[in-house]
């Protein structure tokens, strides 16, 4: 009996340590930051969502947001909270804008890269709100950064005026370690040695800002983004560029919402197609057909007015590396909802 009684208490060892989860079991919990702005049908921002008010999926199941953060002007605040109770966790009022100028090749789109320029500096004079940081970049061989963050209107107008010159922009990051910073963030060999071409300047930009926690506007003046493995017949473009994938993951991955806004009334339609793309895969607009640049500052100044930045844990294995889709709903059926695709995960 006795012979029994171990032979059994060995077979349930062995049966307990079979059901011990396996290494490869174990997944990482990252924290998730989706931004996403919230319009009745009329176009107004609607105030005063909670986290019980989303439904956010992940390969089509539900999970469940942690924390909802409200970031606004205190315009839309100041004007409406007093009809709804306001249930967000926590308001804030900074606001992030890149005005990201690609300049052409030679002096034919000089002209309107200045009118560009011009409207960017008539946005920080007029439409600027405390709370909201602006920096200046630039493409030509490269990419430049010409002002960090910044509150300084001074600061900003007069890295609008370097950003038409041949300066090399900033060599390292400036201002106090707690400011927000590109430069600070940066990989400054990847800026200087491989950032050729638009695709790979903006991907830079997406992964030096990640740690920014909220919405990035990014404003980009381009006569049209094409790389040089990107091959084009007629008005089509044939292939993909194998720089165009990280880009759209860094830029999400960060919260960077793009806008592009076409310098160039005679652009082929495979420039409208690629600026198109860019701008719905990260959650912004495309602005077409631009004889002056007020109006589409404008309308960027009045979508940042106010968004949601919906927080939430999403388990992953460890080592794996992609890009996680993720589709934001309203419960109330009346509201409409706009967010980005997706984040990337792994580092």
């Amino acid at each position: 009996m006795r012979r029994i009684t171990v032979l059994l208490l060995s077979l349930l060892a062995v049966s307990a340590f079979a059901q011990q989860p396996k290494v490869s079991e174990k997944v990482d919990v990252n924290l998730v930051l989706i931004d996403a702005t919230v319009t009745d049908k009329t176009g107004h921002q609607i105030l005063g969502l909670d986290k019980n008010d989303f439904v956010v999926m992940e390969n089509g199941k539900p999970v469940p947001v942690d924390t909802v953060d409200y970031f606004t002007n205190r315009i839309s605040v100041d004007t409406r909270e007093e009809k709804a109770a306001y249930k967000v966790d926590r308001v804030r009022d900074d606001r992030y804008f890149i005005f990201f100028l690609d300049k052409p090749e030679g002096d034919q789109l000089f002209d309107q890269l200045t009118r560009a320029r011009l409207a960017v500096k008539k946005f920080i004079d007029q439409r600027m709100k405390p709370g909201d940081l602006a920096a200046v970049v630039a493409h030509d061989v490269r990419l430049r950064v010409y002002s960090d963050f910044t509150d300084n209107k001074k600061q900003l107008k007069a890295a609008l005026d370097t950003a038409a010159t041949h300066a090399l922009g900033l060599a390292g990051p400036v201002g106090t370690p707690d400011q927000p910073s590109i430069m600070r963030n940066i990989d400054r060999d990847r800026m200087m040695n491989h950032t050729g071409n638009v695709y790979e300047a903006l991907e830079l930009i997406g992964n030096a800002t990640r740690s920014i926690k909220a919405r990035k506007e990014l404003v980009l003046f381009s006569q049209g983004i094409l790389a040089n493995d990107e091959e084009v017949r007629g008005s089509m473009l044939l292939n993909q560029s194998r720089y165009y994938k990280p880009m759209i993951e860094a830029l999400n991955g960060a919260n960077v919402t793009v806008y592009p806004t076409n310098i160039n009334l005679d652009a082929n339609d495979v420039v409208h197609q690629t600026l198109t793309r860019l701008a719905n895969e990260t959650g912004g607009e495309y602005f077409r057909l631009n004889v002056g640049f007020d109006n589409p500052l404008k309308k960027i100044e009045g979508t940042s007015s106010g968004y949601y930045l919906l927080a939430y844990y999403s388990p992953h294995a460890p080592g794996e590396h992609g890009f996680q889709k993720v589709s934001v709903a309203l419960k109330n059926p009346e509201f409409r909802v706009r967010s980005r695709e997706g984040y990337s995960f792994g580092d």
